[in-house]
């Protein structure tokens, strides 16, 4: 897969916890992917924003580029995605 993911859009979910476990804040980002690294997947920002990483096992959920997605976090409509990955990010309570 990792050959075919270049140049590619994805659309990142990530859903932030609060320490009781709900939801704090969501963001929603999608860019095209430029490049991997050790258990890293990179994109360029769409917003402009620059890169962006995320975990990736080499494996992503495909998403049919035809369809159109409305952002919720800023009412944007994207179309030509061909990549799903979402994220829930947990707050270290260890630092407390």
């Amino acid at each position: 897969m990792n050959d075919t993911i270049f140049g590619k859009r994805i659309l990142v979910g990530l859903t932030y916890l609060d320490a009781s476990g709900g939801v704090a804040k969501q963001i929603q980002l999608h860019g095209i992917i430029s490049r991997l690294a050790a258990h890293s997947l990179y994109f360029e920002r769409a917003d402009g924003n620059g890169e962006f990483s995320i975990p990736f096992d080499g494996e992503l959920d495909v998403a049919d580029p035809d369809s159109t997605y409305t952002l919720r976090s800023t009412g944007e409509t994207i179309t030509g995605v061909h990549f799903i990955a979402s994220w829930t990010i947990h707050p270290n309570l260890d630092q407390r």
